[in-house]
């Protein structure tokens, strides 16, 4: 038969050539000794083969050539199946390795947002400690002047904190001064505000850094106005402007 049909012949053996070259990656990734493998024991999981005695060498020479191509169609698509399943497993790996940066990402993020809170909520704390305690010392002084009577003894000038006053401490003061009524006058009318200024001191501050506001009552004024005035005040001369309520500033 090869010798009457020579060109059909030659084509299947280059046919038969080619897909065995194409299904060598397989022999190199298989295990040997699976179900069905190329390199494994001959028969092993197949089917059983034909009765091929009734068969021309011809017939039997096309029946090869078909189930061999068949064979290889086959481990073919098993191979490119288990390529697409790789490939879908390294994606889910990377996708899960960015999920887990994310989630660790995130809980940074809220221990962070956390701790701050935590920080805000101690120093609201803090601070309301330290009013209570200043305003606790005033109303102790306080009624201690009203036992003790004696002369105040007048500061007249101290070195102003680089820092300034915190907002507490100036709370602290005008809780001594006037008990934090920005309308407050003294029971001689001589000063007059929060802070207790004199109209002369007043309009002398105001002169050097606030001329809107010279000749302005004191008791008055905006809390704004009279807060930059106390502030400008103690950044001139200190808290010796202030000789009993003072000494809550710095």
């Amino acid at each position: 038969m090869l010798e009457t049909n020579p060109i059909i012949e030659r084509w299947r053996l280059i046919v038969v050539l080619l897909a065995t070259i194409a299904a060598l990656p397989l022999f190199l990734f298989e295990n040997p000794n699976s179900t069905g493998s190329l390199t494994g024991t001959a028969g092993a999981g197949t089917t059983a083969a034909p009765d091929t005695r009734a068969l021309s060498q011809e017939q039997l020479n096309t029946q090869r050539v078909l189930d061999g191509e068949l064979f290889l169609l086959n481990r073919s698509k098993n191979w490119h199946s288990a390529r697409t399943t790789w490939n879908m497993v390294e994606r889910l790996q990377s996708a899960a390795v960015q999920y887990e940066k994310e989630a660790i990402e995130m809980a940074r993020e809220i221990s962070e947002a956390e701790f701050i809170e935590k920080e805000k909520q101690l120093n609201i704390q803090r601070e309301e400690e330290l009013r209570r305690k200043l305003f606790a010392e005033e109303d102790a002084r306080r009624e201690m002047v009203m036992i003790t009577p004696g002369p105040t003894t007048t500061i007249l000038a101290t070195e102003p904190d680089p820092n300034g006053p915190t907002s507490v401490q100036w709370e602290a003061l005008r809780y001594c001064e006037s008990t934090e009524n920005y309308q407050a006058i003294s029971p001689t009318g001589m000063y007059r505000g929060a802070y207790q200024f004199s109209i002369e001191t007043w309009d002398w501050i105001a002169g050097l850094y606030h001329k809107h506001l010279v000749g302005i009552d004191p008791a008055e004024a905006r809390p704004s106005d009279q807060d930059r005035m106390a502030q400008s005040l103690y950044l001139l001369r200190g808290r010796g402007q202030w000789p009993v309520c003072g000494r809550y500033l710095p």
